[in-house]
């Protein structure tokens, strides 16, 4: 029988409740530590559903110790959990299968009733889990530092739901990866109306020359570049492709700009495509406008240099947000982003050792 859906947050509370915490409490009374759910998952960012529990989905979290108690507990903690954990919770089995290297890795609940339960409840210390999850040592980081962490790996950092906190270091973690420094806020912000102000032209270039799959495809990649800087002026962490429109649907701006990023896809005439291209781009600059982090920018959709074509003169914003960068992101000689900005595979945004290699391209 399968049991009733659970969203997988609540499902990984109570497992904590009823099954985690009675046994860490008479077995280590004195632990602190903290117990979450993070890191990755569609259950982490609250968008799990019944298809979600097809695999690698089920009741699972993360202890995290100090650092002495994880060299001295995590091993004996692991075993004493596949000892004393019930075989399952709410319907849903607490064993799973080993990760299959045909299937990427993932695990599927296993039904279990004797032996040893192989659960998913992850041991680390802090330290252990940056460096696991951000190929970092420290919270200690520069400008450069950031801009070469995988977006997707922070929003899981910054999501999902803590549990208990018994010394409260993971708090202190999540509250510091909130978002990015003013400065290298700004950054971003430069590098994605410079991505625009590079394409917003080929639209009606292609078109006329009998290419209208091409002015497609670039009015498809504005539309991309345009919900990127709707997460970046709203500080939200921008999501791996599997959640980026869907995550970008929840955003306040969303109201104003999804309609009109609808329309531009559906458009044949290449001429409504730049028009409502440039409607999003003012909608994008009235909300900047708004944040007040520069003096007003007014503009409005005018011709392309002597071409019938209808651009904003997104330079001005550019100008403007440029004025703002500090060393030594004002030294950068492209204005590339962060690594989610130039980099589109899902490896490399999903990995940060991988991602590490790009940060020759800032000096």
């Amino acid at each position: 029988m399968v049991p009733s859906f659970i969203p997988g947050l609540e499902l990984s509370r109570i497992f904590f409740e009823e099954a985690v915490k009675p046994i860490l409490t008479e077995n280590y009374p004195l632990l602190r530590y903290d117990a979450a759910l993070i890191g990755p998952g569609s259950e982490v960012l609250e968008f799990d559903d019944p298809v979600s529990s097809d695999h690698h989905w089920g009741p699972r979290l993360q202890l995290f110790l100090g650092e002495t108690d994880y060299s001295k507990n995590k091993n004996e903690i692991i075993l004493l959990l596949q000892q004393k954990l019930p075989y399952c919770i709410r319907g849903y089995s607490t064993h799973w299968s080993e990760p299959d290297p045909s299937d990427a890795m993932n695990q599927f609940l296993e039904p279990r009733s004797s032996g040893l339960v192989n659960h998913r409840v992850k041991i680390y210390s802090i330290s252990a889990y940056l460096m696991k999850v951000l190929n970092i040592e420290t919270i200690e980081l520069t400008n450069i530092d950031w801009l070469i962490l995988p977006e997707q790996r922070l929003l899981e950092i910054t999501s999902g739901r803590v549990y208990h906190h018994g010394h409260g270091k993971i708090l202190k973690v999540r509250k510091f990866f909130n978002y990015y420094p003013d400065n290298v806020w700004y950054y971003k912000l430069v590098s994605e109306w410079d991505h625009i102000a590079e394409e917003m032209a080929f639209v009606g270039r292609s078109a006329p020359r009998g290419d209208d799959l091409g002015s497609k495809l670039e009015a498809a990649r504005l539309v991309r570049y345009i919900i990127r800087l709707a997460f970046i002026l709203s500080k939200k962490y921008i999501p791996y492709p599997k959640w980026f429109a869907y995550s970008f649907s929840f955003l306040p701006i969303a109201t104003d700009l999804q309609p009109v990023l609808l329309a531009i896809l559906d458009q044949n005439s290449w001429q409504k495509r730049e028009e409502l291209l440039s409607k999003a781009y003012l909608i994008l600059l009235n909300y900047q406008n708004s944040l007040k982090i520069s003096p007003e920018i007014k503009l409005k959709p005018t011709q392309y240099h002597s071409r019938d074509q209808t651009v904003i003169d997104v330079q001005k914003i550019i100008v403007e947000l440029k004025k703002l960068l500090r060393p030594p992101l004002d030294k950068v000689k492209y204005s590339i982003g962060s690594v989610d900005q130039f980099i589109d595979n899902t490896h490399i945004l999903t990995d940060a050792s991988f991602a590490e290699k790009a940060r020759e391209f800032y000096y």
